[in-house]
């Protein structure tokens, strides 16, 4: 039963108030969106070695959300009929903990809300997004297309390619660039390109490819392409896996190529937080390949970005 039809049968119009929060806040996936806002304010306080001035990080910050509020509900607007079958055919039994979980995951597909007002939700935040972009700088709007284009390109690639985990990650390591051109104009292309590789290979290893080893028996018989699909659960675990160590390994450089003050103490932490939230999680994955040890990485890798954003921020503090 929908909870479209659990809200009629109790003699609602509608849904609450708190219900409908909840709705948008499941279609933008904001328990991952608002996590993912800490890549770009790593880059930016990395290449910068302080923070920006305030009406940079102020319309930084209002740009990233809407950003990232955009492109998370994009990707539910294009998928909803795929998304409607799944829900209707398969139902995921796990006790693993799920961020996607607080709140309602995908309201289109459930019928809690209508295409149109989905559509209205991502073209509002989109065209707000783009606007805050070019206030902040013309190239961070620039960007900010690229990675939409790319994530329209990744949901219509659903069932053509395994390939299109590769648009997933550029999609994210693009989208991430605009922290560092928004607070330098010419940043050291050296830090640019490892910048992407970390975002990339964090995107790829740590949320893309478990999530859809999860999904995996759902996706072959819905006809959807994706690496475990295509390699089965152990090697793409191993790339998965793989992936997660040029993540650790490419953070561990970042002080050699920007003015990052307590260089060592910095690889220290931020290769304390790689283990612990992708490599610990990712190795016990690989060696009993679970499902619930695939979320756990999932869940896990979702906060790594934070950890190294707070790690950043607390390093500039003791300057």
């Amino acid at each position: 039963m929908t909870l479209e039809k659990q809200v009629r049968m109790n003699g609602n119009n509608g849904p609450t108030f708190g219900e409908r929060i909840r709705i948008f806040f499941g279609l933008s996936r904001m328990s991952h969106s608002i996590l993912d806002m800490a890549h770009p304010g790593v880059g930016a306080l990395l290449v910068l070695g302080a923070f920006p001035d305030g009406s940079t990080l102020v319309l930084g910050f209002l740009a990233a959300f809407a950003g990232f509020t955009s492109v998370f509900a994009l990707n539910d607007v294009m998928d909803w009929r795929v998304d409607s079958e799944k829900m209707e055919k398969y139902r995921r039994e796990s006790s693993a903990f799920d961020l996607d979980a607080l709140g309602f995951r995908h309201p289109i597909a459930q019928g809690k809300l209508r295409y149109a007002s989905a559509f209205g939700w991502v073209f509002f935040w989109g065209v707000l997004s783009l606007w805050l972009a070019y206030l902040l700088k013309p190239l961070c709007a620039a960007i900010l297309v690229a990675a939409i284009s790319l994530e329209v390109g990744y949901c219509s690639l659903l069932r053509v390619t395994h390939w299109k985990v590769l648009l997933s990650g550029c999609m994210v390591g693009i989208g991430s660039l605009a922290g560092i051109y928004a607070v330098m104009d010419a940043p050291p292309p050296l830090f640019a390109l490892l910048f992407f590789a970390w975002t990339f290979s964090w995107e790829v290893g740590g949320r893309n490819i478990p999530n859809d080893w999860a999904d995996l028996d759902e996706d072959i018989n819905l006809g959807i392409r994706t690496f475990p699909v295509r390699y089965g659960r152990r090697l793409s675990s191993r790339i998965s896996f793989a992936f997660l160590g040029i993540t650790v390994l490419s953070s561990l450089f970042f002080p050699l190529l920007v003015p990052v003050k307590y260089g060592f103490a910095y690889q220290a932490a931020a290769l304390a937080a790689g283990i612990v939230f992708l490599i610990v999680p990712g190795t016990r994955w690989v060696l009993d390949q679970s499902t619930e040890s695939a979320m756990a990485l999932f869940n896990r890798a979702c906060l790594y970005p934070l950890c190294v954003f707070i790690l950043v921020i607390f390093l500039i503090v003791l300057q």
